[in-house]
């Protein structure tokens, strides 16, 4: 039996790397409807946060025994982890320019880091 589920996805755009507006706002609603292909009944909203979370309620009539409605919450949150992890990681919302960032980034740091080791010497 299916357990109607309210949904709402708190996303952290630093996750993303530097990206457009325009990138980030697609990013939320690819995730947005990957999450409803999961649960095509559920009340889902992705809204922005300051850190990535989950927030996860039962629907009122759906509520039963605390440990079984703890374990279906902590499911339901792991799995909506899941989703926007491989949505982040698809990359289908990022155009072009801004593609490799996270890769260029890592490389100019640590470039930068050793040239920092090098002057301490």
């Amino acid at each position: 039996m299916s357990r109607p589920v309210v949904i709402n996805y708190l996303a952290d755009r630093e996750l993303l790397g530097m990206v457009s507006d325009e990138d980030y706002e697609t990013f939320k609603d690819l995730l947005l409807e990957e999450l409803h292909k999961e649960w095509p009944k559920a009340a889902i909203t992705v809204d922005d946060g300051e850190q990535a979370a989950v927030e996860v309620d039962l629907a009122a009539e759906a509520k039963g025994d605390d440990k079984l409605d703890e374990q279906s919450r902590s499911d339901v949150e792991a799995r909506v982890t899941e989703i926007a992890n491989e949505v982040i990681d698809n990359r289908e919302w990022a155009t072009e320019e801004y593609e490799d960032y996270d890769e260029d980034y890592d490389e100019d740091f640590k470039e930068r880091d050793y040239d920092d080791d090098r002057d301490d010497n």
